[in-house]
């Protein structure tokens, strides 16, 4: 078939899939303006922040008198709805609290949007080959379930992708202070982020450090400033308490694409999971620490950001559709890989196409997610990823 041809079938199924999304929307219309999305746990936590009451944010009974103000009609919401987020992500939704919920997810989606061009244009000039193909990126990225999840549910983790991208682009830049300033950013997901931050200071990326400390302790005394330091001494334990409880209730680990995730699908009850569990990312974790060390070029820095960023995916402890959002940048990286690879058809090329290819079949994220609830066995094809990226050759001159 013509390569042509080819691009055509692509543009084809990326429009099919979009029209599913949008045809998604229609249907759950009414559940969105009831305020059912997980938008309404963030616009809670900024209206009660924006109202002055930041001690109480960790307070239930504080919580639910806010959200009777604008989700009483979801039957769902017969109670306070959880925040385990750190205090200081409630300044990013206090603005927005200041609006009707149905306005204020709206303007959400509309900045999201923003910061999915934003990253669009801060990659654009280290994907060449993508760049050449034409404007399919924009496709790419609204096309990728977890974007359109996220935005579907009003989460967050598009923000953290912007925050990856700009990382991306100073440590290639070498930039390191400005890159660990944007990851510490992102601290709202510190388990997204503080393995990526350790994988970089192994190798000996010491200066990220000056970025990463300075914000690190704002982020810490804004929380302070917010919730008090009562509220942020128990947070851990708030947090591992609602773990528990959304474990034993809704079965979340079944939705975490990670290894946990896999752990809960096929052992929930074996008592030595938890440390199976940890053996194995640890041992993920120096391996992909230890290719990463091997990196000594500009295509192999792509190839280890992407192996770094799918490992802190993998072992994370808490990891949810939409945080695969992340992942929109070693497809990005990956895909401008694959296009300018010499050798196309050698087997890590294979299965990192392979690996992308699943990564966009949106039929099948629906599938295991709101069909099934086992969005937790996407969490082979990232370990299938890890492999093709791992057996790519990382450093200059290698067979």
């Amino acid at each position: 078939m013509k390569p042509p041809r080819w691009k055509s079938l692509v543009v084809v199924y990326l429009l099919g899939v979009l029209a599913m999304y949008a045809t998604v929307c229609w249907n759950t219309r009414r559940l969105i303006a009831a305020g059912l999305p997980d938008f309404a746990i963030y616009y809670c936590a900024g209206a009660v922040v924006r109202q002055g009451l930041g001690h109480q944010l960790y307070d239930a009974g504080a919580r639910f008198q806010v959200q009777q103000q604008f989700a009483t009609n979801v039957p769902l919401f017969r109670g306070p709805l959880p925040w385990t987020h750190p205090p200081f992500e409630t300044l990013f939704f206090a603005p927005f609290s200041s609006f009707s919920y149905l306005t204020a997810y709206a303007l959400w989606n509309v900045f999201n949007l923003i910061l999915v061009g934003l990253v669009l244009w801060l990659m654009s000039p280290h994907l060449a080959e993508l760049r050449a193909r034409g404007p399919a990126l924009w496709l790419l990225a609204i096309a990728f379930f977890p974007v359109f999840f996220n935005l579907l549910e009003g989460q967050d983790g598009i923000v953290l992708l912007f925050l990856y991208a700009a990382a991306y682009v100073f440590l290639k830049k070498d930039r390191d202070a400005a890159a660990g300033a944007f990851l510490a950013v992102g601290l709202f997901k510190f388990h997204l982020i503080l393995p990526f931050v350790l994988l970089l200071l192994l190798q000996k990326r010491w200066k990220i450090l000056y970025g990463f400390v300075p914000v690190s302790i704002l982020a810490v005394m804004s929380s302070i400033a917010i919730a008090g330091i009562r509220a942020l001494w128990a947070y851990p334990r708030y947090v591992f308490y609602w773990e528990d409880v959304l474990a034993a209730t809704d079965r979340v680990p079944a939705g975490m694409p990670n290894l946990r995730g896999l752990m809960y699908v096929f052992l929930p009850d074996w008592r030595y999971g938890p440390a199976v569990v940890l053996l194995f990312s640890i041992a993920i974790f120096v391996f992909a620490a230890w290719r990463c060390r091997l990196a000594n070029s500009s295509t192999s820095f792509d190839l280890s950001f992407s192996l770094a960023l799918l490992a802190t995916v993998l072992v994370s402890y808490h990891v949810v559709s939409y945080d695969l959002s992340v992942l929109l940048i070693p497809i990005f990286l990956l895909a401008n890989h694959l296009l300018k690879e010499q050798s196309p058809h050698q087997r890590s090329a294979v299965v990192i196409a392979c690996g992308i290819a699943l990564l966009f079949l949106s039929p099948l994220h629906l599938l295991l997610s709101l069909q099934y609830k086992e969005y937790a066995l996407m969490g082979f094809i990232l370990l299938f990823w890890m492999y093709g990226i791992a057996e790519a050759p990382l450093v200059r001159g290698q067979d």
